[in-house]
């Protein structure tokens, strides 16, 4: 594998509530360099075309870059990209903070998710393995309901 990426890719799939791990060609990482690049190149060859930017089949990418998780001055950048339902074409996000170097310091380039969940859930990355955990127990809790929360 090239510097800078870590080989894996995760694909979540809310619907069926399944998780496949790929391990892409060394070219798409040549080829399509950093967080947008790759995210671009999963969403135009993997979703149909008139897909609803707020149905199911829209994908929601979270990618890191090469020098995500490193000591560069953008170390600790990563994207997210979609279709946009604003546009109705390409829409992306770029941000920073933990998430992106935890995730490839967990072993994975990016998450890709479709799918509607029929009940809440979250996907835990952990030291290379994913799964999807059910959230029922968090859902609609706020700091002011929590019932430990102090002021």
């Amino acid at each position: 594998m090239i510097p800078g990426y870590m080989g894996k890719l995760l694909f979540v799939d809310l619907s069926k509530g399944k998780i496949t791990e790929e391990t892409p060609d060394e070219k798409l990482y040549r080829d399509f360099i950093g967080g947008y690049g790759i995210g671009a190149r999963i969403l135009y060859s993997r979703m149909k075309a008139g897909v609803d930017p707020l149905g199911p089949e829209n994908i929601l990418g979270i990618i890191t870059g090469p020098c995500t998780g490193t000591a560069a001055p953008s170390g600790a950048r990563y994207a997210a990209v979609a279709k946009s339902p604003l546009t109705g074409g390409w829409g992306d996000a770029n941000s920073g903070g933990f998430f992106g170097p935890y995730l490839k310091f967990a072993g994975f380039d990016g998450v890709f998710f479709t799918g509607i969940s029929p009940k809440p859930v979250y996907v835990l990355i952990d030291e290379g393995k994913a799964e999807i955990k059910d959230a029922s127990h968090l859902w609609a809790r706020t700091p002011m309901n929590r019932g430990d929360f102090k002021c």
